[in-house]
C-alpha cells in the first residue's frame, strides 16, 4: 500500500535511493522503463527486515530478488538468461552440455596416460589447459561486459557525467567488489551473512588467481611441502568455497529463516550445489594424486575441469554469478550519479516563505506524491523534492530537475491534509533556474516568442484576431458588456485539425446566437501569462500581466469573458491591479446561464456517448465542474458518461506548466494516458473547455491511431450543434411569415 515502512526499515536506503518502497511502486505500475534506470535493486543485500516490519506481508525483500533476476535477463541481449531463469531444464542440459564438451576435449586430446605414477602435466599440460582457460574467459568476459555495458547505458541514460568522476569513484567499485562492505550495514541481526559471503567470496577469488595466473605453479607433478603458499592457498580456497556453499545451501533448503530465503529460485540453488562439485571435485583430485592413484587422478580431473568451465561459462554471464558484476557496478554508478550533482539554485528560505507555514507543518503523509498523475508515469516525487529542500539536501538533479515533471495541475494542493502549497514550491524553484539559465530546451522558444509578440505559440501580435473569420470578432468598446480575451492557443491554433479554433469559432457563433454583447481588443491584447509564470519566467509574467491590465483600464472593461481556464485563472489571482468590480468569467459559465434564462435553447438531438474532461484550471484551480456539465446535459439524446477519474480526482492533460511544449515518450505522456481512461468509458466524444486540453487531447489520439474511435470537441462545438438547427429553423421561419404578410 506504499506505506514505506520496507523503505524506513532498511538502513541502506537512503536519500534517493529509496527501496522497496519505489521499486515496488515501479512494479505495481508496470513502469518497466524506470525499473530499467534503477540501480537500486542491486543496492539490497537481501537482509529481509523489510519482510519483518511490512504490515500487509508483501515480501519486498523477495520482491527486490525478483527484480534483480529479471534485470539479469533485461541486461542480457542473447535472450539466454532469460531461457535459463525461466527452465531450470534448460539451465541444466546448457551446463552438462558444456560440461561434456569440455570433458570429450581431453578424451581426445589428453597426453600421454602413464599409470606408473601420477603425471598430471603429461596428462594434460598446464600450458595448454591454460590456453583453455585464456579463451574461456575472453568468451565470458566478452559476455559479461556487453551485458554490463547494456546495464550501465539504461541506468547512466541522460546523466551528464565529468570523465574525471569515472577515475576518482573507480576505488568505489574495486573496493566494494572484493569487500561488499555496504553489506555490514544492513540488517538487524548477527552479521554472520555478510562473513560467510565474505568467506566463500574469498575462497573464489583465491582459486582464480591460482587457476588463471599460476597454474603453471600451482598444477606441477611435483608435491610441494604443506607449508608451500599454492598448497596453503589452495587449501584455504578449498575450505572456504566447501564451508560457505554448504552453509548457504543448508540455509535455502532447509532452515529457511522467518525473513529469509522463502522463495529460493532454481538458480540460486543450482550454482551453489555446482560450487559445491566443484571445490569438493578440486581436493579429490589432490587426495587422489597424494594417494597416488592415477587412473583416479586423471578421472576426477576431467570431471573437475568439464563442471568448472560449464558453471564459468552459463552462471557467470547468465545466471546467478553474474551479481558479481552488477551489484558492485551498480554501487559504482550511483556514487557517480551522486557526485555529478551539484548544489541547488534553490535557496530553502525562499522556498519556505513562498509557501509559508505550512511548509514546515508538512507531516510526510506522501499524499501529494499518491495523487500527482507525473508520479504514476515518470521518477518524480512532489513529497521527496519538499524533503530534500527541507533536509537541506537539494541538487540540481533531485529538486531543479525534478521540478520541471510538474504540470501544475493542483491535485497536490486540492488533495494535501495540511493545505501546503507545492506549486508556490514548483514555481519558485523554476524562477531560481531560469534566472541561473537552466531553462529546458524546449521551453526557450516559447518564451522567446513571449517576450517579441506576446504568444507562446509561432505568431505576430498583429495577426491575433486574423482566427476569427466568420463571424468577425467585433470590436470592445464601453457600450459592450463583455470583453472576450482569446486565449493564445486558440488565436494561434497550429494543429491538423485546429480544434482550438473551432471551439472558438463555435463560441462565437453561441454569443451571436445569444444575443450577447462583446467585443474583443484584437492586436492590443498579449498573453495572460500563465504559462511564463509557470514556467518560472518572473520578470516576463510581470511584464505582461501590466500590459494586459493597463489595456483593460483604459478601455475600461467591466467584464472578462475568457475561452480558456488559464486565462481566467491568471486574471484571478495574478492581476492585483485590476479593479475589483471587472468580472471575470469563463464561457461555460455564461453559456450555461444563457441556457438558464433561455436566451440558448439546445433542441437538435445528438445521439452520441460523451465524456467531460475536466480542465485543472477550471475545476481544481477555479472550482467551475458543474456548468460545462449542465450544458451538455442540457443537449437531448447526449449520453453523458464519467470517467473514473472526474472533477476533483480528474488526470490532467500534461498541457500547463510548460507541459504543451514537452516531446514525450508515449508511456510518459499524461494526455495518452487520460485518452486511454476515455476510450474504456465507451464514449465516442471527449468533450472539454480548454484549448490547451483539446490541443493536448487530439495529439494523444493521433499517437494512439485512435481517430476512429474518438474524438475531443470543444463543449462549445457540441452545444452549437444543438442550439444552430432551432435557430436557423426560427429564423426561417419569421422571415416566411413577413414575407407572407408583406
Amino acid at each position: 500500500m506504499q506505506c514505506g515502512n520496507c523503505a524506513a526499515a532498511c538502513p541502506l536506503s537512503q536519500d534517493e535511493n529509496t527501496f522497496p518502497r519505489k521499486i515496488y511502486r515501479y512494479l505495481q505500475l508496470g513502469l518497466k522503463d524506470k525499473v530499467l534506470e534503477s540501480p537500486e535493486p542491486w543496492l539490497c543485500y537481501y537482509c529481509g527486515d523489510c519482510n519483518t516490519d511490512c504490515p500487509r506481508g508483501a515480501e519486498p525483500a523477495e520482491t527486490m530478488m525478483a527484480t534483480r533476476r529479471w534485470l539479469t535477463t533485461q541486461y542480457d541481449w542473447t535472450g539466454l538468461a532469460r531461457v535459463f531463469y525461466a527452465s531450470p531444464k534448460m539451465a541444466v542440459a546448457a551446463v552438462s552440455a558444456i560440461s561434456l564438451f569440455v570433458m570429450a576435449l581431453f578424451l581426445i586430446l589428453h597426453g600421454p596416460v602413464i599409470t606408473e605414477y601420477v603425471a598430471l602435466n603429461t596428462f594434460a599440460p598446464a600450458h595448454y589447459v591454460h590456453i583453455g582457460d585464456e579463451i574461456m574467459i575472453l568468451i565470458v568476459f566478452f559476455l559479461l561486459g556487453t551485458n554490463a555495458i547494456n546495464m550501465y547505458l539504461k541506468i547512466m541514460q541522460g546523466t551528464k557525467v565529468p570523465l574525471r568522476l569515472y577515475f576518482t569513484q573507480a576505488p568505489v567499485f574495486i573496493i566494494n567488489y572484493f569487500t561488499q562492505k555496504k553489506w555490514r550495514k544492513c540488517g538487524t541481526g548477527p552479521s554472520s551473512a555478510w562473513f560467510r559471503h565474505f568467506f566463500l567470496f574469498s575462497g573464489w577469488v583465491a582459486m582464480e588467481v591460482l587457476v588463471m595466473i599460476f597454474l603453471t605453479s600451482f598444477q606441477t607433478d611435483i608435491v610441494h611441502p604443506f607449508w608451500h603458499p599454492t598448497r596453503i592457498v589452495g587449501y584455504y580456497a578449498t575450505v572456504a568455497l566447501i564451508v560457505g556453499s554448504a552453509s548457504m545451501l543448508y540455509g535455502r533448503l532447509f532452515k529457511k529463516d522467518e525473513n529469509l530465503h522463502r522463495y529460493s529460485d532454481f538458480m540460486d540453488v543450482f550454482f551453489l550445489v555446482l560450487i559445491f562439485i566443484i571445490a569438493v571435485s578440486g581436493i579429490m583430485v589432490h587426495f587422489a594424486r597424494l594417494g597416488g592413484l592415477p587412473l583416479t587422478t586423471y578421472t576426477i580431473y576431467v570431471i573437475h575441469v568439464g563442471i568448472c568451465v560449464g558453471m564459468l561459462m552459463i552462471m557467470l554471464p547468465f545466471g546467478k554469478l553474474s551479481h558479481l558484476m552488477y551489484r558492485p557496478l551498480a554501487i559504482f554508478l550511483t556514487s557517480i550519479k551522486q557526485q555529478a550533482q551539484q548544489e541547488s539554485q534553490t535557496n530553502p528560505e525562499d522556498i519556505k516563505e513562498e509557501v509559508g507555514k505550512t511548509f514546515s507543518a508538512c507531516m510526510q503523509c506522501g499524499t501529494c506524491s499518491g495523487v500527482c498523475p507525473s508520479v504514476q508515469i515518470r521518477n518524480y516525487s512532489p513529497r521527496l523534492v519538499l524533503r530534500n529542500i527541507a533536509l537541506e539536501r537539494a541538487t540540481d538533479v533531485n529538486v531543479d530537475e525534478a521540478a520541471w515533471s510538474c504540470v501544475t495541475c493542483n491535485n497536490c494542493v486540492e488533495h494535501c491534509p495540511r493545505g501546503t502549497e507545492l506549486l508556490h514550491m514548483v514555481k519558485n524553484i523554476r524562477e531560481n533556474s531560469v534566472e541561473a539559465g537552466n531553462l529546458p530546451k524546449q521551453l526557450k522558444a516559447p518564451l522567446a516568442n513571449l517576450k517579441k509578440e506576446g504568444t507562446p505559440w509561432a505568431g505576430k501580435q498583429k495577426d491575433r484576431p486574423a482566427w476569427a473569420k466568420d463571424p468577425v470578432l467585433p470590436q470592445y468598446s464601453e457600450d459592450k458588456e463583455y470583453c472576450l480575451f482569446t486565449c493564445c492557443t486558440t488565436a494561434y491554433d497550429s494543429s491538423a485539425n485546429q480544434g482550438s479554433k473551432n471551439g472558438g469559432l463555435a463560441l462565437l457563433k453561441l454569443l451571436e446566437i445569444g444575443d450577447v454583447s462583446y467585443g474583443s481588443l484584437g492586436s492590443g491584447e498579449s498573453c495572460c501569462g500563465d504559462q511564463a509564470e509557470k514556467i518560472g519566467d518572473k520578470k516576463l509574467a510581470e511584464s505582461l500581466t501590466e500590459s494586459n491590465t493597463e489595456l483593460f483600464s483604459s478601455n475600461n472593461v467591466g467584464k472578462i469573458l475568457t475561452s480558456s481556464p488559464h486565462c481566467l485563472n491568471s486574471f484571478k489571482k495574478n492581476y492585483p491591479e485590476l479593479d475589483e468590480d471587472v468580472e471575470i468569467t469563463h464561457y461555460t459559465e455564461l453559456l450555461d446561464n444563457l441556457i438558464g434564462s433561455g436566451a440558448l435553447t439546445p433542441l437538435s438531438g445528438l445521439d452520441s456517448k460523451v465524456t467531460y474532461h475536466d480542465p485543472c484550471y477550471l475545476g481544481r484551480h477555479n472550482k467551475v465542474y458543474d456548468a460545462p456539465r449542465n450544458i451538455l446535459r442540457s443537449i437531448p439524446g447526449l449520453d453523458l458518461i464519467e470517467m473514473q477519474n472526474n472533477k476533483q480526482r480528474s488526470q490532467c492533460c500534461g498541457g500547463g506548466g510548460g507541459g504543451a511544449w514537452q516531446i514525450l515518450p508515449m508511456d510518459e505522456d499524461h494526455s495518452v494516458q487520460r485518452v486511454r481512461e476515455a476510450l474504456d468509458t465507451g464514449a465516442e466524444i471527449i468533450a472539454t473547455a480548454c484549448p490547451y486540453c483539446i490541443r493536448m487531447l487530439n495529439e494523444a489520439i493521433t499517437k494512439l491511431s485512435v481517430e476512429d474511435k474518438i474524438q475531443v470537441r470543444d463543449v462549445a462545438e457540441l452545444l452549437l450543434q444543438s442550439v444552430e438547427a432551432s435557430y436557423i429553423a426560427d429564423h426561417t421561419q419569421s422571415t416566411h411569415q413577413e414575407e407572407y404578410h408583406v
